[in-house]
């Protein structure tokens, strides 16, 4: 005789609750104990030898080991980083993928491409870790017969069939810098879009163009043996890499500020435990001094931030870079 019949089946429920629960938790942590057990695929957004590419390399290298397995790097460049970002939206949530993304295509595509995208530019991704800040420079050919930015900006306008600038792609941030700096240092140029920043720099060197926009990372060899001319940085203080090359406001266009920056994303929807495995292995490779010293010399400023941070940061930049592009006029399709 059972004078309570409802408290034996709460207790049965309540084993079979926690032995549930258990499993999952044990699933779980299982799961995040067995990974990597293959190689996870690093996507970058643009097309190998750019800056984006070199700072991704150095980062799935160290990453790898830290994870003890492998970040292969895997190139899928085109319409300003939208064509790599579409292909790891279309991946699995399982960790295996991640992208290299950078403010480019992980704000402004989403922005100026917003009615043409296959893929939800928000939804679709999970930040993972910020690595660093890039400023931007204005490079020149250095075979026109200027030697800082007021003087480029005058032989521009005597010039106007001759002043044109590249960038590794329309609506790219790069872009959207020449725009304002255009707009706010009164002259023109003609804008020249490249499906990578590296094809850019070649036909600036060849004397096909004579400006390119890119950050400092993708162009600082070129600059520091001479074959390029930089004339200013885009951040409101002189990369430590390149002291001599003076900020934009320095060279007369006031208040100007503005940096590139890389993170690492994945998939929405990946698991909170490899998410949570991915950001702090990123972070511990980041933090490295190999890597730190790396990406100080390329011109990059390391700048860590978790998944949470990142997260917030990210959200900001939408709000900052759409004043930007209404102010600068760049047209939205």
């Amino acid at each position: 005789m059972n004078a309570h019949p409802s408290n034996g089946l709460t207790r049965r429920r309540v084993v079979a609750g926690g032995t549930a629960l258990a499993a999952l938790m044990g699933s779980g942590l299982a799961r995040a104990a067995g990974y990597p057990d293959r190689p996870i695929r690093m996507v970058v957004p643009y097309p190998a030898g750019g800056s984006t590419d070199i700072v991704a390399r150095l980062v799935a290298k160290h990453l790898g080991e830290v994870l003890k397995g492998t970040v292969v790097v895997d190139n899928k460049g085109g319409a300003a980083g939208a064509i790599g970002a579409a292909d790891v939206a279309r991946s699995a949530p399982d960790g295996y993928t991640l992208l290299s993304n950078i403010v480019t295509s992980a704000v402004l595509t989403p922005i100026t491409q917003a009615k043409t995208l296959t893929y939800d530019p928000i939804g679709a991704f999970q930040p993972v870790a910020m690595v660093a800040k890039l400023p931007n420079v204005l490079i020149i050919n250095k075979d026109i017969p200027v030697r800082n930015l007021k003087e480029f900006a005058a032989w521009a306008r005597a010039n106007p069939a001759r002043a044109s600038y590249g960038t590794g792609g329309t609506g790219s941030v790069m872009h959207l810098t020449g725009e304002l700096l255009k707009r706010d240092g009164d002259f023109a140029m003609e804008h020249v879009p490249y499906k990578g920043a590296a094809a850019a720099i070649q036909d600036l060197m060849g004397g096909n163009i004579v400006a390119v926009l890119d950050n400092i990372t993708g162009v600082i060899g070129p600059i520091r043996s001479g074959q390029v001319r930089a004339l200013g940085v885009s951040t409101d203080q002189r990369s430590p890499a390149l002291p001599d090359v003076p900020t934009f406001a320095e060279a007369g266009v006031k208040g100007f500020s503005n940096a590139s920056w890389f993170g690492v994303f994945t998939r929405a929807g990946t698991p909170s435990d490899i998410v949570a495995q991915l950001e702090k292995a990123t972070l511990e490779a980041c933090a490295r001094p190999e890597v730190v010293r790396t990406l100080t010399e390329l011109g990059a400023v390391p700048d860590p931030m978790g998944a949470k941070a990142m997260g917030e940061f990210w959200k900001a930049e939408f709000t900052y870079w759409k004043r930007a592009i209404d102010a600068a006029g760049v047209p939205l399709n």
